[in-house]
């Protein structure tokens, strides 16, 4: 009897615990949130976050149940344990009575308005005036918490707030990015717009209740597999993954023999190049997509700078968390170029990787670690006070002075400086998140190395004497006080011809406080760094165009004027508008216009730059790819790029002088690019003899001081462009 009663316990036990995993879990969601979840034509829940808890079931063995529904019911069921997960946007003030998960995806909003009538900047000019957005979701929930001064007109889904704005009734609407701009393409609104950059950043991550912390960390450790495989890459790009139009080459059948030969020479060069740049193994995982790529560092596999600006952007507009103190490190490695220098650039690499891997076991999983560049690390922590975060940063450095680092056969120590920038308060921005931790650690620099700094107001003075810094104050005052001007460099036939259309690039120079002039190079860096590139580049085009309007009629030989354009422009919405005002209100045909843009700026902005170059292609105005070469991928994408004119890097003329292999290259390049219908131009041909060299290999154009020195754009009139 008592055997039987044991074993019926035991059976009874068996079967309870293989009734949790048989219990399917419940999920949540909107019903009407494309392209994240949302009920199909077919009445099937449907979307990226619907795919990614499919997989999760999977990987957890259970069977998975939707009940999508209008969001507020839904927010509702997760309180009171009617369904087990929920989508939706990562916030502090949700925290009490719920957990995330890891975030899986970044989400933007942005304002929604009638064309054609006030265009809002950002928050700020909404003030007092009408705005809708859904009931119960992030945006109504953080805009009470901010006391925003408006009226807020509440509706059901971001759906009927579209269609409430374009019934003519109210000023705007606040939805989420690609939600929206979805619904406006499904819905025919013609009448509405976007209105100035995205806003509230937020992470999107999948809730469930405070008390149930297992399955929080079934649900991490089944994202953490789905991602490691690819598949979230993959669910990744069939929702939010841009369709492209790639410029057809190879028209007829009796050509394909010569699109194979395109293909092996991408594929040489290709190899070839990626062989000098990859150096050292432990890189990141094969399979990635193109978004990831440009927002991860691909030797050690941290976020980089691109990365870095996401997460801070999102963090910075959050807040601080759990009552502490929310800081960004800045660790620069003191003298790492002597680690270069006793191996080789492969040793060198190979310690930039074992340096991450320590910082990622130190760091932990409360802190994100990004690598800039170079020898630069960042670490943004939230948890705990602020005496705590400068301990923590000093255990980092003692950690690093301690720790051997091997490569091949040598071995190194290394040691940091680390600048600690509190971010709170009334420095809410990138910028200055950026520009003080790096200003910190630049002090701990020269303080002795191997020490921690933190930033304090006091700072401000020194920091005025210090390279960005000091020209990030100098391009702003500029910008404002009309320390700008525009200058010329020509760029003619490789052999000289007779008489041929005149062709120049524009080159923007700064006056200093001591009157000498300040060449591109001296402050657009900082620009890019700290986001004031948009703001040069809209005066470039501006000042170009004033010029040309007032001077092209004297100068008939003249066939274009070439621009550079920065990465922050190309990825701005807004800048394909500001051009074609620019061209609307300026008497310059569109084809006197040519933009310079690199490839990295192209497919870092990928989608939104695509859509500007293809716009003002349209227009006429011509593109050329700059820089090109120095790329990993770059023959890999040339293919697929809409440009007319490839501008080879400077660096191939320098060794093709005197390497017959890199002259060899160099023509193989060239070769390609005829061969895909662009125009050719090397860079920086300083001497008569590199010159010859390139007009030998049939370069089409060359540019440098052996043809012209940059000069000030009014001598193109008074004095001729030779």
């Amino acid at each position: 009897m008592r055997d039987k009663l044991i074993t019926g316990l035991g059976l009874l036990l068996f079967l309870a615990a293989d009734d949790v995993s048989a219990t399917p879990l419940v999920a949540g969601g909107d019903h009407d949130f494309a392209p994240y979840e949302f009920i199909d034509e077919r009445g099937q829940a449907a979307g990226l976050n619907v795919d990614l808890m499919r997989a999760l079931a999977r990987e957890l063995g259970r069977d998975i149940e939707f009940r999508l529904g209008p969001w507020a019911d839904s927010r509702e069921r997760i309180v009171t344990g009617e369904i087990d997960v929920l989508p939706m946007y990562v916030a502090a003030f949700r925290e009490p009575d719920l957990s995330f998960s890891t975030p899986h995806v970044m989400i933007y909003h942005e304002i929604f308005v009638r064309v054609g009538e006030s265009s809002p900047g950002g928050l700020s000019d909404l003030v007092g005036r009408s705005v809708i957005v859904q009931r119960d979701a992030w945006v109504h929930e953080r805009l009470l918490d901010e006391d925003f001064d408006g009226e807020l007109v509440l509706v059901e889904r971001e759906r009927d707030a579209l269609l409430l704005l374009a019934s003519g009734q109210h000023d705007a609407a606040l939805v989420s990015e690609a939600v929206g701009r979805r619904m406006l393409r499904e819905l025919a609104l013609d009448e509405l717009t976007t209105s100035g950059g995205p806003l509230f950043p937020v992470e999107y991550a999948l809730a469930i209740r405070s008390d149930q912390a297992e399955l929080l960390g079934e649900l991490n450790r089944g994202i953490e597999r789905i991602r490691a495989s690819g598949e979230f890459n993959e669910l990744h790009q069939r929702w939010l993954g841009h369709e492209r139009s790639v410029p057809q080459v190879v028209h007829s059948h009796r050509w394909a023999w010569l699109l194979l030969i395109l293909l092996l020479a991408v594929i040489v060069l290709a190899w070839r190049w990626r062989r000098r740049a990859v150096r050292g193994a432990g890189t990141l995982a094969d399979a990635v997509t193109v978004e990831q790529e440009f927002f991860t560092d691909s030797l050690t596999g941290l976020a980089n700078r691109t990365g870095l600006e996401r997460h801070l952007s999102c963090r910075l507009e959050q807040g601080s968390v759990k009552g502490g103190e929310l800081a960004l490190l800045h660790l620069d490695l003191d003298q790492f170029k002597l680690v270069n220098e006793s191996g080789d650039h492969v040793s060198g690499d190979h310690v930039l990787q074992q340096i991450a891997a320590l910082l990622v076991e130190l760091v932990g999983p409360d802190g994100f670690l990004a690598r800039p560049g170079g020898d630069e690390f960042c670490v943004v922590l939230d948890t705990g006070p602020l005496e705590t975060l400068v301990e923590k940063a000093e255990g980092l450095c003692e950690r690093l002075e301690s720790q051997v680092f091997e490569a091949g056969e040598q071995r190194f120590r290394v040691t940091a400086s680390i600048g600690v920038a509190a971010l709170s308060g009334t420095n809410r921005s990138i910028a200055e998140a950026l520009k003080r931790a790096e200003a910190a650690c630049h002090l701990a620099k020269e303080g002795g190395r191997n020490r921690v700094h933190l930033y304090s107001d006091r700072d401000a003075a020194q920091l005025e004497h210090h390279g960005q810094m000091r020209r990030v104050q100098e391009l702003s005052t500029a910008l404002d006080q009309g320390g700008l001007s525009l200058y010329f460099q020509t760029i003619e036939p490789a052999r000289p011809q007779g008489s041929t259309p005149l062709i120049v690039e524009l080159l923007v120079r700064m006056t200093a406080e001591d009157g000498s002039i300040v060449a591109a190079g001296e402050f657009v860096p900082a620009a890019e760094k700290y986001f004031l590139a948009q703001r040069l580049d809209r005066w470039v085009v501006g000042a170009a165009l004033d010029w040309l309007d007032a001077n092209h009629h004297r100068l008939p030989q003249l066939g274009r004027a070439y621009i550079n354009l920065s990465g922050r422009s190309l990825g701005d919405d807004r800048f394909l508008p500001f051009v074609l005002d620019q061209l609307d209100r300026h008497d310059v045909p569109a084809s006197l216009i040519g933009f310079e843009i690199t490839e990295t700026a192209v497919m870092t902005h990928l989608h939104t730059g695509l859509a500007t170059i293809e716009a003002l292609r349209e227009r006429g105005i011509t593109f050329a790819l700059d820089d090109f070469g120095v790329g990993v991928s770059s023959m890999a994408y040339l293919r697929e790029l809409p440009v007319d004119v490839v501008k080879i890097d400077g660096s191939f003329a320098r060794r093709a002088i005197d390497n017959p292999r890199e002259r060899a290259v160099l023509g193989e390049i060239n070769d390609l690019g005829k061969l895909l219908g662009k125009t050719t131009v090397v860079e920086q041909v300083e001497t008569e003899s590199a010159r010859s060299i390139m007009a030998e290999l049939g370069i089409d154009y060359v540019q440098g001081w052996a043809i012209s020195r940059p000069r000030p754009l009014d001598e193109l009139v008074s004095g001729g462009s030779g």
